[in-house]
């Protein structure tokens, strides 16, 4: 019975990993980061709401970051998808060792990563952004003996503007779509 059950654990366990996680990244998938962000935001509106509640609670705010890879099709079209798999690990492995354990990281979906900074003002996550943006693009990725030039473009948000998950997404988004607009690796 008990070894029925520690079998049972297991499986739940392989099974959270298979619905949380992006299988080519190993960081969270989009319903992942989602539920894991959701937790922070609403202890912070709950501090925020009434902060003597926690005296002790220092999280106060938590900022995204949203990066998506500049002429990502490119990568896929003339060097094949096996190429633009590794550019995606590659990006993902640099966004993991420039954020601290408690941070959440995400491929949200194709070439779209998103990072959520505990802590962090927007001010702070802006800075981490462009931090990371240029590790990438300094980033020695080759592919079949070709260097492959890789850069992101990406959008920062901070939650002290807004209310929800969906807003915050929203206006990091919006960040993003200007830095592509502005002629990328912005």
């Amino acid at each position: 019975m008990k070894e029925e059950l520690k079998k049972l654990r297991d499986e739940i366990k392989r099974l959270r990993e298979l619905a949380y996680k992006d299988e080519l990244t190993a960081l969270y998938n989009r319903r992942g980061f989602s539920e894991e962000a959701k937790k922070f935001l609403k202890e912070i509106v709950v501090f925020k709401k009434d902060p003597e509640r926690r005296e002790s609670f220092i999280i106060k705010n938590f900022s995204i970051i949203v990066f998506d890879v500049d002429h990502f099709k490119k990568f896929n079209d003339t060097y094949g998808h096996q190429a633009g798999d590794e550019v995606l690990k590659k990006i993902s492995s640099i966004m993991q060792d420039s954020v601290r354990d408690i941070d959440l990281a995400a491929r949200w979906g194709g070439e779209e990563m998103v990072l959520g900074l505990v802590g962090a003002s927007e001010n702070d996550a802006f800075n981490i952004a462009d931090s990371i943006r240029k590790r990438i693009m300094h980033a020695d990725l080759v592919w079949k003996r070709k260097k492959l030039h890789v850069t992101v473009s990406g959008g920062v948000a901070g939650f002290d503007k807004v209310d929800t998950f969906d807003d915050l997404f929203r206006l990091a988004d919006k960040a993003l779509y200007k830095a592509k607009k502005d002629g990328r690796n912005i």
